[in-house]
């Protein structure tokens, strides 16, 4: 390659001149851009589309928030966010594929307790660390599940329940959306918390599960809102009670976990947003901005009331990391106890 007339002229001056008067004379040459520090250089976020990875199929509430997220996302960042759906293994799959993606903000996970609290303590082997393997990002939103029964059973409360399963120990059965899920370990941890059993049916998500709920297949099953409600409002399904802190306003009456005397359960469902670990703080920053952004918004709030999630309390990474260290102090030990175990 053949020096430029520019560059044989700096490379002498750098020789021969005072610093301060090489810069002057750098400047007038329009060399001096060339010597700036490579940050005045980098190239401002977003330069590409971004990938979201969803744990879960296309279609279901956790599918939706992600969706909406990312269209409004798009458009307070200046940039393209795709959705990108990797279901399987209670979320394993798309956080081992995030978690080995370059640290750039171009690859980001929805996490949720599944995948970053249960996970470690229910999978023999994990191809990924959520502390390890990830920068939290923000909280995206809350939500809660129900636990609902059949009408055919006659069990219209969770003292009803508590005596029918004691009287009849084994008897009744509950599907779940797979081994290790929430939805399979909030009624575990209402089973042991009341001293009942109750046989497990793990199905391959939570439609599979509520319709054969409906079906009359199983007697009880967890699912989120988004989920039962429709099918309270039918009559198909009776709900019991609310896995979360907080009554839910279109089922007024059915009392949550802690109002029956579940003092310990660990806490509500959430998801957010994780990164590869090292991803810029700058990056980081950006996406939680345009998080609270989408909350402020009134037409995505009315979207998002649509399919039952609320805004987080708290945005930011911090908050993500203590939910993560508080459910894994909590579930650890009662997924021990429990023997709940994946391959």
């Amino acid at each position: 390659m053949v020096p430029t007339p520019s560059f044989r002229i700096a490379a002498t001056l750098v020789s021969v001149c005072h610093p301060r008067t090489l810069l002057r004379l750098l400047a007038g040459l329009g060399v001096a851009g060339a010597l700036a520090s490579p940050a005045a250089a980098q190239t401002p976020y977003p330069a590409k589309p971004i990938s979201v990875v969803v744990p879960v199929s296309a279609g279901g509430a956790a599918d939706a928030l992600a969706r909406a997220w990312a269209s409004y996302v798009s458009k307070a960042i200046g940039g393209t966010v795709i959705v990108e759906n990797k279901p399987g293994a209670n979320g394993s799959i798309a956080a081992s594929f995030v978690a080995k993606q370059p640290a750039d903000g171009y690859s980001l996970l929805f996490g949720s307790t599944s995948n970053m609290s249960l996970n470690p303590f229910s999978y023999k082997s994990l191809a990924y660390n959520p502390e390890r393997d990830f920068d939290p990002v923000t909280m995206i939103a809350d939500t809660s599940q129900v636990l609902v029964t059949n009408p055919a059973t006659g069990i219209k409360s969770v003292e009803d329940l508590v005596k029918v399963a004691k009287s009849k120990p084994g008897v009744l059965n509950y599907g779940s959306a797979g081994i290790g899920n929430s939805t399979h370990l909030n009624v575990a941890f209402l089973a042991e918390h009341f001293g009942i059993q109750m046989s497990h049916v793990p199905y391959k998500g939570a439609a599979p599960a509520m319709m054969d709920l409906v079906g009359g297949q199983i007697d009880l099953t967890a699912d989120a809102l988004s989920g039962a409600i429709p099918q309270i409002k039918t009559g198909k399904a009776v709900p019991l009670v609310v896995f979360g802190s907080k009554r839910v306003a279109e089922i007024p009456d059915v009392p949550t976990i802690y109002e029956v005397g579940a003092k310990d359960f660990p806490s509500d469902a959430w998801y957010g947003l994780m990164a590869p670990k090292g991803t810029p703080a700058s990056v980081l920053a950006s996406l939680t901005d345009a998080t609270q952004k989408f909350w402020a918004d009134p037409d995505a709030r009315a979207q998002m009331a649509q399919i039952y999630m609320v805004p987080p309390t708290t945005f930011g990474g911090q908050a993500v990391a203590q939910s993560m260290k508080r459910e894994a102090a909590t579930w650890g030990p009662i997924i021990k106890r429990l023997g709940i175990q994946n391959d």
